[in-house]
């Protein structure tokens, strides 16, 4: 069941010296994975506060939500409001270096991805093997996607095939039904008349005008723009709902960062339900930037041992879609964020480049 979900609040006030407590224990335990004891933090934050200074600082920390103890004779972990905290007040996110860029601009400018699907799929595979978290990515959405061109094919003298290509690769074919027989040639001039009235605007917009032309006085038309608004009705009907790519859904099974193994076959079994991941992909898409869900903030319980790191690619004029990496909570924030955000803006060129080049 769907339900709104708050942003978890780290408003208390936390001073210098127990902000750097915390953070020791988040970054230690992203980085082993294991509950952080007071004695091996004295060591290793050289700040020169004994054990027992740290305990009573951990202990300030649980009683404000920030830390969790799994036993008594352990030592603690951080909470999800911990990690939101880290994330809005610490983090700097990490440089990428040279190298990792040109990897990840070189696999989404490869030869032979003509079309946006061979785009998104190849990009969802290298941002999974990059984090070794399970990525997605979400098509753009039919109707925000520009027309570069609409042909009519002549299957018989009931049905017509209708191959739609949009400016960003996207290639749509559908068969629609006629109770005319109309010839080849007159479907070639029908499919020059669309492109000419309409190249270059939206598949919505366009759909929105030929049903306006509609309610107009038929009479008006002679038989050409009679059949191009018959014929055009049909081919921008807009249903196809857009794909869903996931890579890396192993790298949940297998990680030993997740404390909860059911949590991680729960969320194997959301996966194939492919409303519910564009769901998940699709909240907030307007959104600018980075997106971070942290554990409970996220709406699907399976996900609730997790952090959704997502962002929109784009092309010159309309948000596309998503695309995002789904891990345990102990991620590492600082190396994670920067290769989204940098994956989704060298999508977003790419696309564009792409689309300009269609002109």
């Amino acid at each position: 069941m769907s339900k709104t979900v708050q942003r978890l609040e780290t408003k208390e006030s936390i001073d210098e010296r127990t902000q750097r407590v915390l953070r020791g224990i988040i970054e230690g335990y992203i980085t082993s994975n294991e509950p952080v004891g007071s004695r091996s933090l004295s060591k290793t934050l050289e700040m020169g506060l004994s054990p027992a200074t740290i305990r009573n600082i951990m202990s300030d920390l649980s009683d404000m939500g920030f830390l969790m103890q799994l036993h008594t004779s352990a030592g603690r972990i951080p909470t999800d409001k911990a990690y939101r905290f880290y994330v809005d007040q610490v983090v700097v996110a990490n440089q990428l270096t040279r190298k990792l860029q040109k990897r990840i601009q070189e696999a989404t400018q490869e030869g032979g991805m003509n079309q946006v699907e061979d785009l998104l799929i190849s990009t969802t595979r290298l941002l999974a093997g990059l984090t070794q978290f399970v990525c997605l990515t979400s098509s753009p959405r039919v109707e925000t996607s520009i027309l570069r061109r609409i042909e009519f094919i002549r299957l018989s003298s009931q049905q017509i095939l209708v191959v739609l290509v949009t400016r960003n690769g996207q290639v749509r074919n559908k068969i629609i039904a006629t109770t005319e027989d109309l010839s080849q040639d007159f479907l070639n001039t029908v499919s020059s008349f669309l492109n000419e009235q309409f190249h270059n605007r939206s598949l919505h917009a366009i759909r929105q005008q030929i049903l306006e032309s509609m309610v107009e006085d038929k009479e008006r038309y002679d038989r050409l723009l009679a059949q191009a608004v018959r014929l055009g009705k049909k081919a921008f009907e807009l249903e196809d709902a857009p794909e869903v790519y996931i890579e890396g859904q192993h790298n949940l099974i297998f990680s030993e960062r997740f404390r909860n193994l059911n949590s991680a076959r729960g969320l194997m079994d959301a996966f194939e339900h492919k409303s519910m991941i564009m769901n998940l992909l699709d909240s907030t898409v307007e959104a600018d930037g980075i997106q971070i869900f942290i554990g409970i903030e996220n709406e699907l319980e399976s996900l609730q041992d997790c952090t959704m790191v997502k962002a929109q690619y784009s092309d010159q004029n309309n948000v596309l879609g998503t695309i995002g990496v789904i891990g345990p909570t102990n991620m590492d924030y600082q190396t994670v964020i920067p290769v989204v955000d940098f994956t989704a803006r060298i999508l977003s060129q790419t696309i564009t480049q792409q689309s300009s080049s269609c002109d």
